[in-house]
């Protein structure tokens, strides 16, 4: 298991694009600056992620392994409400949602990778600890 407590700030994004349209999302709500940041407080299986963005827009939520949840930042981008269950993959945090599409958090290196996986494309976001 992974341990992704701390402070997290955004470094680069890739094949974000793809989402970005597949998805119908106003690509203004895709963080795409250096000051975004992630603070993830990690206790065993339970998970509590806050999200700054630019302009000091926050986005906080907490979920458990195991527990089905609506995912809040779905339902902000997109407008719908979407149900994801968490589980551990190995080492990666995975939000598995319908149709096999889901995003996962991995430590690669020094950098935590967000991976976004829709019908079988992949977005990423990386981040580096602050």
């Amino acid at each position: 298991m992974a341990d992704f407590s701390g402070k997290w700030v955004f470094d680069h994004g890739e094949n974000m694009e793809f989402l970005i349209e597949k998805l119908k999302i106003d690509p203004a709500k895709i963080p795409s600056d250096k000051s975004t940041t992630v603070v993830i407080a990690q206790n065993g299986d339970t998970f509590n992620i806050k999200t700054t963005t630019a302009g000091g827009k926050t986005r906080d939520i907490t979920y458990s392994i195991g527990q089905s949840f609506i995912d809040p930042d779905i339902k902000e981008l997109r407008g719908k409400e979407i149900e994801v269950t968490p589980s551990w993959e190995g080492s990666k945090l995975v939000l598995a949602g319908p149709k096999g599409n889901s995003a996962s958090r991995e430590i690669v290196g020094s950098q935590m990778v967000v991976t976004f996986n829709w019908e079988g494309q992949a977005g990423k976001r990386f981040f580096n600890r602050a």
